[in-house]
């Protein structure tokens, strides 16, 4: 697990998600949009609100041209080959009073073992705002340890971790910040292979032109 630095200046991914969401201040969204009125989220609900369907419509226009720069500048120079990366990142809201994944899992278990063994795929993490304490990933340091401790950061980082080996999750938000965050996965090309799982929200196949793509 390693940190990367990045220019907030010349990819405002911050920005580009308040005017989306249309708010002021992402880590203090809950007090502008009564984010309490939402039941604890479940796996099969942790992507359902009306502010994930408002990023996920606005991806291509909006997001996707600043994203596919950040791919190519930033973490495409962290391998010495073409990578394949998840096409669309997974967008997290994670409020006081709430939780952002439903359950604590490795992420192959979502996956084809097999798969998961040859394709070598690792895990980003993108905060758009500080993530410490409880409003953040709690991650084991190595597999089967079970020494759960939060993944802190600051807008402007990016952390490189295997959420396909090491157990993660989260703890119900006893901050009183929110923190929103997108999470992506790269699979370096050499190792790269299709598969016919899906991913669990929507299916889409773990293939280029489907999940991911290449570049």
């Amino acid at each position: 697990m390693f940190k990367i630095n990045y220019p907030t200046t010349k990819y405002p991914f911050n920005k580009i998600i308040s005017n989306i969401l249309d708010a002021k201040n992402l880590s203090k969204i809950h007090k502008e949009f009564h984010f309490e009125n939402y039941q604890l989220f479940t796996r099969e609900k942790d992507q359902s609100t009306k502010y994930h369907k408002l990023y996920y419509d606005n991806f291509k226009e909006s997001i996707e041209p600043l994203y596919k720069k950040f791919i190519k500048e930033i973490i495409r120079p962290l391998y010495s080959e073409d990578i394949v990366y998840q096409k669309i990142p997974t967008f997290r809201l994670h409020f006081p009073g709430n939780i952002a994944v439903g359950e604590y899992h490795k992420d192959k278990w979502y996956r084809d073992l097999e798969w998961h063994e040859e394709v070598k795929e690792m895990n980003f993490f993108l905060p758009f705002t500080r993530t410490y304490g409880t409003n953040t990933i709690w991650v084991e340091s190595e597999e089967d340890k079970g020494d759960y401790k939060p993944m802190g950061s600051k807008y402007g980082e990016c952390i490189q971790w295997d959420g396909s080996n090491l157990s993660h999750g989260n703890k119900k938000n006893t901050t009183q910040t929110t923190r929103v965050s997108v999470d992506f996965r790269i699979i370096p090309y050499s190792t790269y292979k299709p598969s016919n799982h899906g991913s669990i929200n929507t299916k889409t196949k773990f293939e280029i032109g489907g999940y991911y793509d290449k570049i």
